[in-house]
């Protein structure tokens, strides 16, 4: 069996850090309204609309992640896979991820921290693709 290489006090840190992180998204993700037209949630936030809709009429990639989000912690797939599939990919990584660093933090073997860092990498770029070929058919139709 090879041994266990632990954790340095900065790594567990970073991975504190991380899982509050993580944490705060899926709290004000519970706490923003879901959009009914699917986009725009992250208005709620004080941010502009989607320079993409604003400027050229069409939604851009990311138009309705924070909505899916919003649909997801309510229980909602339906609704949130309308929104962004992207955005429901991200947002079970993240779901994932909290236990996971939970367990990593308290188990302090880098192996496990890597192994988690290889599933968000993995995750994120799922989400990336999906959204982006979401989009794309959008757009061509």
């Amino acid at each position: 069996m090879i041994a266990a290489v632990e954790l340095s006090r900065y790594e567990r840190w970073v991975l504190s850090i991380l899982l509050a992180a993580l944490m705060l998204l899926l709290g004000v993700a519970a706490w923003l309204q879901p959009n009914p037209s699917g986009m725009g949630t992250h208005q709620q936030l004080g941010l502009p609309p989607c320079t993409s809709v604003s400027l050229l009429g069409i939604r851009c990639p990311a138009c309705g992640m924070t909505t899916s989000w919003a649909w997801m912690i309510r229980g909602r797939v339906d609704r949130a896979i309308g929104c962004n599939i992207g955005g429901v990919i991200l947002f079970l990584t993240a779901g994932i991820s909290i236990p996971w660093l939970l367990l990593c933090l308290w188990r302090a073997d880098r192996r496990q921290v890597e192994t988690w860092l290889l599933f968000v990498v993995s995750a994120v770029f799922a989400a990336c693709v999906v959204a982006c070929g979401s989009w794309g058919l959008t757009v061509l139709r």
